[in-house]
């Protein structure tokens, strides 16, 4: 976990770890300051003085951090006999922090014990900003792999969370339901959207696919009460029977916008960006947006992306309407990938990782529809 400052410096750096895999996959910013970050822990781990003993397999993990020298204030660790990954937080308006992401087994909270229906089932939990105590938890999940990959909440405190669903029952279709009645994918494993209230009600869903692997990796709320989602399709690709869709090929990218009731009010589909990864609204209400992409990209906004090795970066702003205000690429000869992305009044700042190392980003955004890249940090 490290802090740096607007020019790439690093002013702080905490780690922690054990003689397992442990891994750090998100990280919020409060309102009061404080940082959050999360993650999985496989063995014992002592984080900032706080000893979190091994429940078996891999563990969640949740950590409230000073901004000032990333000392903890809490430390949460939960799981049970299986896996337990957390994929994604977030804060809401009273300090509150959503987190959501799968297990397989049993997941144990200090708020009672589930067991997974499937491969995986997903999870949604809500808990203290105060001491990081559970207030509730919600699972969901049939006999295939679901997950929750993203949560956000609006500012009226409605909670939204994407993945996907039903992975691995194919050719059979599968089925899960958020409280308000099932969706049933059109084969493999399709996206979803659910909304829940701030106490945990399934308000509505949606399944978005079609018969092959479709997922959705980043839901953001807009300034207006709609939604954007990010993630990849997988285009018609013959197969035979017992093939697994997800390694045909065949990725498009795509960026979406979604009334607050979950009803899609427009698409932009690219066939060589293989994914979207991650969004953030801008200072100016617009929307950033992380992927990569082979060969050529045409993004629109009146250029043409050509990457210079299998894989690049591609960075875009997009208007309400989902025209592209600018776009740009990052990338070398090898495999570049972008994970993460922010914004600020200086730029957009984007996080990732490349065949050797990861970086870190700062792109400026200039008025004629190219990124400047001003600052980045390759640990």
């Amino acid at each position: 976990m490290a802090r740096l400052d607007r020019d790439g410096q690093v002013r702080w750096v905490r780690h922690w770890g054990g003689p397992g895999d442990d891994l750090g996959d998100a990280i919020e910013s409060g309102a009061d300051g404080s940082l959050l970050v999360m993650g999985g822990l496989s063995e014992a781990v002592d984080v900032g003085g706080v000893l979190l003993p091994s429940g078996g397999g891999l563990d969640c993990f949740v950590a409230k951090l000073a901004v000032d020298d990333g000392h903890p204030q809490w430390v949460l660790r939960f799981g049970g006999t299986g896996d337990s990954v957390c994929r994604s937080a977030a804060i809401d308006g009273s300090g509150d922090v959503l987190v959501t992401g799968r297990f397989t087994g049993q997941l144990e909270l200090g708020s009672g014990t589930w067991n997974s229906a499937g491969l995986n089932d997903l999870f949604l939990l809500k808990l203290s900003g105060r001491d990081g105590s559970p207030r509730w938890a919600r699972v969901f999940g049939g006999p295939g792999e679901d997950t929750g990959r993203d949560v956000a909440v609006d500012t009226s405190g409605t909670v939204f969370v994407t993945g996907d669903f039903s992975q691995g029952v194919e050719p059979s279709v599968g089925t899960v339901d958020f409280g308000t009645g099932g969706l049933t994918s059109a084969g493999d494993a399709d996206a979803f959207l659910a909304a829940f209230s701030g106490d945990g009600r399934g308000l509505w869903a949606r399944a978005i696919g079609g018969p092959n692997f479709d997922l959705s990796k980043s839901v953001e709320p807009a300034p207006d009460g709609g939604l954007h989602l990010t993630g990849l399709f997988q285009r018609d690709v013959p197969h035979q029977p017992g093939q697994i869709l997800f390694t045909l090929g065949g990725f498009e990218g795509f960026v979406a916008r979604y009334s607050s009731r979950g009803e899609e009010l427009w698409r932009r589909r690219y066939p060589t960006m293989t994914s979207g990864h991650a969004l953030a609204p801008t200072p100016s209400g617009a929307l950033a947006m992380v992927g990569h992409f082979t060969s050529t990209l045409d993004p629109g906004g009146g250029g043409e992306l050509r990457s210079e090795g299998k894989n690049d970066v591609v960075v875009a702003i997009f208007d309400a309407t989902g025209e592209v205000r600018w776009a740009h690429r990052l990338g070398g000869p090898e495999q570049d990938f972008g994970y993460a992305v922010t914004s600020t009044t200086e730029g957009v700042v984007v996080g990732g990782m490349s065949s050797s190392h990861g970086y870190i980003a700062l792109l400026g955004t200039a008025s004629n529809g190219a990124g400047r890249q001003t600052t980045a940090t390759a640990p």
